[in-house]
């Protein structure tokens, strides 16, 4: 059975009318140079978590070092002289973003971590899948620091609103 063509087309450059050459396609599975999917869909947002400097910088630690997509053994210590603070700072962070869900260990007394594959993932959405299976990774819920940052009171409450600024060359 022979299947019927369509067509040649061609991508035309409208002001020249010259041939514009297709670009290649991208391949479907993770080939090492992809990047990190962030879900935002129903979990909490990271904005009302109220993470530290800390705790922003080990997340990132982790991404930038395959925690996307495996775990990762990592040490207070080590963390510590990466991100430059010290190792009760990063102790602290690292079980507060266990304690959020942010991160999952394999056991409480391993030193190993891996970004919750429902929030952060490398790799193809089929692995993703089956890491999600395996793991069972909570849903990111926030804590009392969290929740006691976003049912706080600005700090200028009771003060007077400040007034707006104006561009550059506005008057009134």
């Amino acid at each position: 059975m022979t299947r019927k063509r369509g067509p040649n087309m061609a991508l035309v450059n409208m002001d020249t009318g010259e041939a514009v050459s297709a670009r290649p396609r991208t391949p479907h599975q993770f080939d090492g140079k992809g990047y990190t999917l962030q879900s935002v869909g129903s979990d909490v947002p990271l904005y009302s978590l109220g993470l530290a400097a800390a705790e922003w910088a080990t997340l990132e630690w982790l991404r930038e070092h395959g925690a996307a997509a495996g775990f990762v053994s990592v040490t207070p210590d080590e963390l510590g002289e990466d991100i430059g603070a010290n190792d009760s700072t990063c102790r602290k962070a690292l079980a507060r973003l266990v304690k959020l869900g942010l991160v999952v260990k394999p056991s409480p007394r391993a030193a190993a971590y891996q970004l919750n594959p429902l929030r952060y993932w490398e790799g193809a959405g089929s692995t993703q899948v089956s890491a999600c299976r395996r793991i069972a990774p909570p849903r990111v819920t926030p804590d009392e620091k969290a929740l006691t940052k976003s049912t706080s009171k600005p700090k200028s409450a009771g003060k007077a609103a400040p007034r707006p600024r104006r561009a550059a060359g506005e008057t009134r």
